[in-house]
């Protein structure tokens, strides 16, 4: 077990925040990052902790980690070595929608190279079961939909590949020289593809206006675009983004469920969706 060092937060200046939890930079060193998370979120930020060290170690872009750190108030926190000038794929969009197609093609060249990864076996969970533990945990869901919900993923097809866990165009940032690196891996795993396919569809068609814009500040015009060019890029030109849409639907369902039980809120809309899925 790690012992977090502590900290004085005052050595650090606020760079951003969120719902989750906050940036900052070393006020007498700039190439020190500081995440910290929210109190409620100190297994989030010791599974980031433990994959962040794994997938730098596996040689898959992401910032360097440093130590686990804690601050007088009980947060734990990660130090990275910081990213200079770095800036993420929506941000990008928001900034310039009329480079929509150049960033839909380096985003899905780059999820193309993290799907042909495949890590060492057992060094990361499987999509898979960190699914089925997160349905297992999920207190909005009823015992019968667990069970319905276990039964659909065992069986999902199985694969050995790298996934984020969490893929979208935010959680990828590239430098000016071109240099791209994931960001906020505490769910990374192995599995489909078609589970972080699952998240971007979620985060490009599923949200609503209100939150693309509050998460992302992209329209859901410029988002649905930007799926569109996408798929297109990584399934290729004759790819269907209806079709694909389809596919990776029932995918995109069980991600909404893990985002459900992490802000605590269910997502009841999509219940009727989950029953036809699994028969109930």
């Amino acid at each position: 077990m790690i012992t977090p060092e502590l900290i004085n937060l005052k050595d650090y200046e606020l760079s951003g925040g969120g719902k989750l939890g906050e940036s900052f930079i070393k006020r007498d060193n700039p190439d020190i990052l500081l995440k910290i998370y929210s109190i409620e979120r100190r297994q989030m930020a010791l599974d980031e902790y433990e994959r962040a060290w794994k997938v730098f170690k596996s040689g898959i872009s992401c910032p360097e980690p440093g130590e686990l750190v804690t601050t007088d108030d009980g947060r734990l926190g990660i130090l990275f070595k910081r990213i200079h000038d770095k800036k993420s794929y929506a941000r990008a969009l928001s900034e310039h929608p009329e480079l929509l197609d150049k960033y839909a093609a380096e985003f899905a060249d780059f999820c193309k190279k993290l799907h042909s990864t495949r890590p060492e076996p057992g060094l990361f969970p499987s999509a898979k079961d960190q699914h089925i533990k997160g349905i297992m945990d999920n207190p909005f869901l009823t015992p019968d939909e667990k069970e319905g919900l276990k039964r659909f993923i065992m069986n999902l097809p199985d694969a050995d590949t790298a996934l984020h866990g969490d893929l979208h165009y935010g959680n990828v940032i590239f430098t000016p020289d071109g240099q791209k690196y994931l960001i906020d891996l505490s769910d990374f795993c192995t599995g489909t593809p078609l589970f972080d396919i699952g998240v971007m569809l979620v985060q490009t068609q599923l949200i609503s206006e209100e939150m693309s814009v509050e998460l992302y500040h992209i329209n859901k015009t410029v988002s649905m675009q930007f799926w569109n060019a996408f798929v297109k890029e990584y399934f290729g030109p004759d790819a269907s983004p209806d079709q694909v849409k389809d596919m990776v639907l029932p995918y995109a369902f069980l991600r909404i469920l893990v985002v459900e039980k992490v802000l605590g809120a269910p997502f009841t809309q999509i219940r009727p969706a989950i029953h036809k899925m699994i028969n109930i």
